[in-house]
């Protein structure tokens, strides 16, 4: 048993090694992160990064208890203090799938039981959708804008993640330092911020992995009756994860395996472990039967005619064009089949014929690709949960591209550094049970989207903390190393070296990255799956005003093809009115700015270019001139998509994006290269 734990750890640690090319080569860079910098500086600053970690990790050392008392104190105060502040600043407005669970659960909060067709489609986001009404019902009689609330609640229960992974070192007597890196990693983790603010399953399962390791020791300081009461408060916790998102499946198994595991190191006895696999099973089965019956009597009747089935989703796996994410050609070939025996034929069809036509080469490429994108970003993606925002600092949403564009090179270098200690810990420390623990976790979700599921690198945030915990371990047992006279002189002209062909390096990137237009305002989610449409018929009009967040200068309207099925399932293509007319009318602090007499496939085919104003907010109204009526995308939302207040009825929401053209300019400045490269090589020249 113990020569298998070495090998799985040993393959983690490969698998992990291959991650680190992939992250510092080729960064995927087709997601929400469309601007990374050269892999000559992520190479350079990970080097200078792995220096500056050695220094910090010789000088905790030399802390006396009282410092590093007050230092882990700090860090926790400020952990909170920032997690409070980032709760209270944004708020979200909901898209794709978060959009459809804030509306539902609105609509059960109020009492009505009334299921959006998006529902029956995709019944894995029924209990989440659940969970969130009966939380709003609790919050709405206290406010109308419950989200910022949602918020904290979220970032708290994240936090039980960083919790158990302290209660964790304090067991395996890594407290010091351990607990000092751990809390810091967590205060400068951007997902952590980043999934806390969306309200969907991501935050809600991504600290499950060391909450069940730290129940699980817990538990094993105990007797009798406190025993059971830790295994079955465990297990109903690994079982809520598997209703809420059907990958933590592999947690419920991978807590199989530590129970076996601790009966072979004699810590539990026969009967224990016979107990906790038979409460295990029995658990699971009631927290789904448990589920499906509060789903029903809310109102919920699955329909298998509608729903796709588990193949469809193993179909869009093995499609190469999309690397194994999910696509939404597939979802419409499965979708259009009028019965679920059909649904699942069509399925099964396009698996087989992928397969064949991929062969045993291509399909190990295409499985290395989808390796890729589940593992090589350190954000996980998190930048393109939301593209909307109902409050946020206008900094922020002004400059959100540059912003992004240092936060994702933060990211990836503390997310290598994590890398690099995680494969110390699998290649160095003798085998552990908890480490044989998480070592299944990393192999076992990583086999669950690569080889047989869908795929996305936000599927992979519940392996985070596990990074950061094992990543904390590795900054523990690693030895550190001090430099000579002489290293020390040679390192630091190398340094600035180094630091200088990064800054030059950087620079070029923003040169060669030209920016020509920002959305400053935007109103577009849901669109994904259905688009309702307000109809324009002749001589009747539309008008709504958007907040923007600086001065603009043009509109992409969302005027919708006539074709029925077009306008139920793929946005944004170009609309068929031959005989149409339209005048479009752009208004800003009460002043008329432009006025168009148009026709709607014109009015669609490029953005609508009018005076630039630096008002809040822009009035624009649709007048149909025509004889032909005319289709326009809305969003139909149970809250205010401008104020966050929910709302007694739906309103809708007319689809279109608000732009600021401009001249072209750089993706940052030379004044934040220089700053960022400066502390770098301050912190470089310390650490040599």
């Amino acid at each position: 048993m113990r020569k298998f734990l070495t090998r799985l750890n040993w393959l983690m640690a490969v698998l992990l090694m291959v991650v680190a090319v992939f992250a510092i080569l080729e960064p995927v860079a087709f997601l929400g992160d469309s601007d990374w910098p050269q892999p000559l500086v992520l190479v350079g600053l990970a080097a200078g990064s792995v220096v500056i970690l050695n220094r910090l990790r010789r000088w905790v050392t030399t802390w006396s208890t009282t410092t590093y008392r007050r230092v882990l104190i700090g860090l926790g105060i400020l952990v909170v203090v920032v997690q409070v502040v980032v709760a209270l600043s944004f708020m979200d407005v909901g898209r794709a799938d978060s959009y459809f669970v804030r509306n539902q659960a609105i609509r059960l909060a109020h009492g009505d039981l009334t299921w959006n067709h998006y529902f029956l489609v995709y019944p894995n986001n029924v209990n989440v959708t659940l969970l969130e009404a009966a939380l709003l019902k609790a919050l709405l009689p206290l406010t109308h804008t419950p989200w910022l609330i949602l918020n904290l609640l979220r970032f708290a229960w994240v936090d039980t993640g960083l919790l158990a992974g302290l209660f964790l070192l304090k067991r395996w007597q890594h407290w010091r330092p351990g607990a000092v890196w751990l809390t810091l990693l967590w205060l400068l983790s951007v997902p952590v911020y980043a999934f806390s603010l969306v309200a969907y399953t991501d935050a809600l399962v991504m600290p499950l992995v060391l909450d069940t390791l730290a129940l699980v020791t817990w538990s094993l300081t105990y007797r009798g009756w406190r025993h059971w009461g830790i295994c079955w408060g465990t297990l109903l916790l690994i079982s809520g994860g598997v209703a809420l998102k059907s990958n933590m499946i592999v947690l419920w198994l991978a807590t199989g395996c530590l129970v076996l595991l601790l009966w072979w190191q004699h810590r539990l006895s026969g009967k224990k472990v016979l107990g906790w696999v038979v409460s295990a099973v029995v658990l699971l089965g009631l927290v789904l039967g448990g589920m499906s019956a509060w789903g029903r009597q809310q109102g919920y009747q699955k329909d298998p005619n509608v729903a796709l089935p588990v193949t469809s989703w193993i179909a869009m796996s093995l499609n190469p064009s999309s690397e194994g994410q999910y696509k939404q050609a597939d979802y419409l070939l499965v979708d259009q089949e009028p019965t679920a025996a059909a649904k699942q034929a069509q399925a099964t069809g396009m698996i087989e014929q992928r397969i064949r036509k991929l062969g045993a080469l291509g399909l190990a490429v295409h499985l290395m690709k989808k390796f890729r994108v589940f593992w090589a970003t350190g954000d996980f993606d998190s930048f393109k949960l939301t593209t909307q925002w109902i409050r946020a600092p206008y900094w922020y949403q002004n400059h959100q591209r540059e912003i992004q564009f240092w936060l994702v090179i933060g990211t990836q270098l503390l997310f290598l550094m994590l890398i690099f200690q995680t494969i110390w810990v699998l290649l160095r420390r003798p085998v552990t049970v908890t480490v044989s623990f998480l070592t299944i976790m990393l192999l076992g979700l990583t086999a669950f989207h690569v080889v047989f599921w869908e795929v996305e690198p936000r599927y992979a945030v519940p392996l985070l903390p596990v990074m950061m915990l094992l990543g904390t371990l590795g900054g523990c047992l690693a030895p550190t190393w001090q430099f000579s006279h002489a290293q020390v002189r040679l390192g630091r002209w190398i340094a600035v070296g180094v630091v200088a062909l990064c800054a030059l390096s950087l620079g070029q990137t923003s040169e060669d990255t030209v920016i020509r237009s920002d959305t400053v305002g935007r109103q577009g989610n849901g669109d994904y799956f259905t688009l309702p449409v307000a109809r324009l018929t002749p001589k009747a009009s539309l008008s709504w005003t958007v907040p923007v967040t600086g001065a603009s200068n043009a509109l992409q309207l969302q005027i919708q093809p006539t074709n029925l099925n077009q306008e139920q399932r793929l946005p944004n293509l170009q609309p068929r009115y031959p005989r149409g007319k339209l005048r479009v009318q752009v208004q800003a602090n009460g002043r008329r700015l432009k006025t168009w007499r148009t026709t709607p496939t014109q009015a669609m085919a490029q953005p609508l270019v009018y005076p630039r104003t630096t008002a809040k907010a822009v009035t624009v109204r649709l007048v149909n001139t025509g004889k032909t009526t005319v289709k326009y995308a809305v969003g139909q939302a149970q809250y205010n998509q401008h104020t966050g207040a929910v709302l007694a009825t739906p309103a809708q929401y007319p689809q279109l994006y608000v732009i600021n053209v401009h001249g072209p300019h750089a993706l940052t400045g030379g004044l934040a290269i220089t700053l960022f490269m400066g502390v770098f090589l301050a912190l470089l020249w310390w650490a040599i």
